[in-house]
């Protein structure tokens, strides 16, 4: 496929009106909207177009956690760059994907600033950016420096859904930044999406105001009913070097996400260390994953029970997983007892549990059913956290406070 080939199938693919959007001579792109719109899709193509037209193009493609870049961005580049029969080269120790024409795709995680402060770049993409805090894209822009023979402006092009962050009001109320183009954008933009997905976003509208503003009409809310009040974020040098326990929530999925959460336990406190967040994986997938990130395999794995295959399967890899007790009423109400501390860097954590939200029925009466919409990271956490305080006993439990024995 030639050149000029690949870029008229990147466009056809692309969602116009965010094209259109990117293309436009502003120093800082704005893109955001509801599920499913084609944002990161169309974002991507647009910048392996440029660098291809373009030489020596220095782009940064950035997520907060450099553990979900690799799961997202860098996934779809490669996955894009591929389809297109575009030749590339990989150095994984560097994170970087060059180009023939020796445009550079440089994949950092902003989770230390530090690893681009001695970087320029022509773009910068900061995908799912209200994962960002105000200084990383100030940083970002102050790496922006590098000239351009063609004289067009440096970028950099933000792309998210309208969760509770800094962006709405730095951008949209305060608006700090004078060079912006934004372009807003829905599930209706993209004609690509399938039937099914379609119908679980329009299921939305019946369950959920605050889902139904910011997957369907990709509008900024302010969140309503929201399950959990009781959490806080913790850099990794705020959490305890030592925890009474350590266990593992497993929610499994393929076309939705699998969700595996590394959970410490000490003094009644729960804390959410680390996450795998990642779709299509088999099991067999997910065993080669959690052989690195279950550094103890005495350590429990509390699992979706109603996958027994695959928690069977887990066992013969030499886990020792089990299945959970799935009361999610009983399980909301127990970890509501207790304070959450999430670090920083388990951004689909954080993302989740800032609308993860109580489900009104037809007449707009708040239920006691959550939502089941983007409920991954809360489905594993409450299967560990509930599982094993409440009926595995452990000395952090104060069975006689709860009366539950």
């Amino acid at each position: 496929m030639t050149k000029k080939q690949t870029v008229q199938e990147t466009k056809v693919k692309a969602i116009k009106k965010i094209w259109r959007t990117l293309e436009q001579d502003r120093m800082v792109i704005i893109v955001y909207g509801g599920a499913g719109s084609g944002k990161s899709y169309t974002t991507a193509l647009y910048l392996i177009t440029t660098a291809l037209q373009e030489p020596e193009l220095h782009i940064l493609v950035s997520r907060k956690a450099n553990p979900s870049l690799k799961l997202s961005a860098w996934q779809l580049v490669k996955n894009l760059l591929d389809k297109l029969e575009v030749p590339y080269t990989v150095k994984y120790s560097e994170q970087t994907i060059t180009l023939p024409n020796s445009s550079v795709f440089v994949f950092r995680g902003m989770d230390d600033s530090e690893k681009i402060k001695s970087m320029e770049f022509h773009y910068a993409w900061l995908e799912e950016a209200t994962e960002f805090e105000q200084e990383d894209f100030l940083q970002v822009k102050l790496r922006l420096r590098r000239a351009r023979p063609s004289g067009r402006k440096n970028k950099v092009i933000l792309t998210f859904n309208p969760v509770p962050s800094w962006i709405q009001s730095y951008f949209f109320e305060e608006k700090r930044e004078p060079d912006v183009a934004v372009v807003q954008t829905t599930y209706l933009d993209n004609p690509f999406l399938s039937e099914e997905y379609i119908t679980l976003l329009q299921q939305l509208k019946h369950q959920s105001k605050t889902h139904y503003q910011i997957y369907v009409l990709g509008e900024f809310t302010i969140p309503e009913h929201i399950v959990y009040d009781n959490w806080e974020t913790l850099d990794k040098n705020e959490m305890p070097a030592e925890f009474d326990e350590i266990i593992y929530g497993v929610d499994f999925g393929f076309n939705n996400p699998s969700a595996v959460l590394k959970i410490g336990l000490k003094d009644g406190d729960v804390y959410v260390l680390d996450e795998i967040y990642r779709q299509y994986l088999t099991n067999a997938d997910l065993i080669e994953l959690l052989k690195t990130f279950v550094h103890d395999k005495r350590a429990v794995l509390y699992c979706d029970s109603a996958e027994p295959q695959r928690i069977e399967e887990l066992r013969r890899a030499d886990f020792s997983a089990q299945a959970s007790n799935k009361n999610v009423k009983d399980g909301i109400d127990f970890l509501k007892r207790r304070t959450i501390y999430i670090t920083k860097h388990c951004t689909n954590t954080l993302r989740e549990i800032k609308t993860y939200s109580w489900k009104h029925d037809v007449k707009g009466n708040v239920t006691d059913e959550p939502v089941k919409f983007d409920d991954h990271t809360m489905d594993a956490l409450r299967y560990a956290v509930y599982t094993h305080m409440h009926y595995a006993g452990t000395k952090i439990f104060d069975k006689q406070e709860w009366g539950v024995f």
